[in-house]
């Protein structure tokens, strides 16, 4: 089994090539670092090379047994985030297509969730729309990489650089390898933990379960986003009760869309009590 960690700037990558004494791999045209279990992918700014750059190592390396690990800054919201500090994505917003990823986080860190918002450019003043986290990448790293790999293989960790109040020529001027290198220790608890689970690695839901999932989704009108958190917070239940049925629910058909969230809402608070 492979981690393949995915950087967008050259001082996200080094902390972790030299935390993992990973090697140059020059027969790419674009920066590769790897050693016997580990390999890191440097992908530039935005999303323009992402899906070329990973298909290209995939095939040439013929790597299957995978996990992804996007470790990179983020601008941060000044109210609800520190600068330096270390959080792990649980939902990752494309401002552009509007999509929304969920990552599955399925086993126990010490880390703090936020949500995510990618956008195309900068942000270099402060806006109150984004309520959390704010990068370039992520959600073509996720859009790209789940073509290859079940959803609970993507991790994405960001630390906070900026409160979205520099310009992109400041912020690369910051000491971003300190930043991460500051986190590495836990990091490197956190991809333990991870490719313990890979070797344990077992389908988690059942075909009960699937059709438990299936049967909800259409009573209750879900929209599609909705469908994905239900699968989430599905296996988050079915991970922390093996043995347990999942809830019963009444026979209803809501009759707005604010019923279908309010329903919706008192599903997940069943799943994840």
């Amino acid at each position: 089994m492979i981690q393949c960690f995915l950087t967008a700037l050259k001082a996200e990558s080094q902390p972790i090539i030299d935390y993992f004494n990973l090697e140059k791999d020059l027969s790419f045209s674009f920066p590769v670092y790897m050693n016997e279990n580990r390999i890191l992918i440097g992908l530039g700014v935005g999303k323009k090379n992402i899906e070329k750059r990973i298909k290209t190592v995939l095939k040439n390396k013929n790597l299957n047994l995978i996990q992804f690990i996007n470790i990179g800054i983020a601008g941060g919201n000044s109210s609800t985030t520190k600068i330096g500090e270390c959080y792990l994505l649980n939902q990752i917003e494309d401002e552009a297509t509007k999509k929304t990823y969920y990552p599955d986080i399925l086993i126990k860190h010490n880390f703090e969730e936020k949500s995510l918002v990618t956008v195309e450019k900068v942000i270099s003043e402060k806006q109150s729309n984004y309520k959390g986290l704010v990068d370039m990448e992520a959600s073509e790293i996720f859009h790209v990489c789940s073509s290859f790999v079940p959803v609970h293989r993507l991790v994405f960790i960001k630390i906070v650089s900026d409160h979205m109040n520099l310009k992109f020529e400041e912020i690369i001027a910051l000491p971003i390898s300190n930043m991460i290198l500051h986190h590495m220790d836990s990091i490197e608890s956190y991809l333990f933990k991870l490719e313990k689970l890979f070797i344990e690695e077992k389908p988690i839901l059942n075909q009960k379960d699937f059709e438990w999932i299936q049967s909800t989704s259409r009573q209750y009108l879900l929209t599609k986003a909705q469908q994905e958190q239900l699968l989430h917070f599905s296996k988050g239940f079915r991970i922390r009760h093996q043995k347990t049925s999942f809830p019963n629910l009444e026979s209803y058909k809501p009759i707005s869309k604010t019923d279908r969230n309010l329903k919706f809402q008192i599903i997940c608070e069943k799943l994840t009590s």
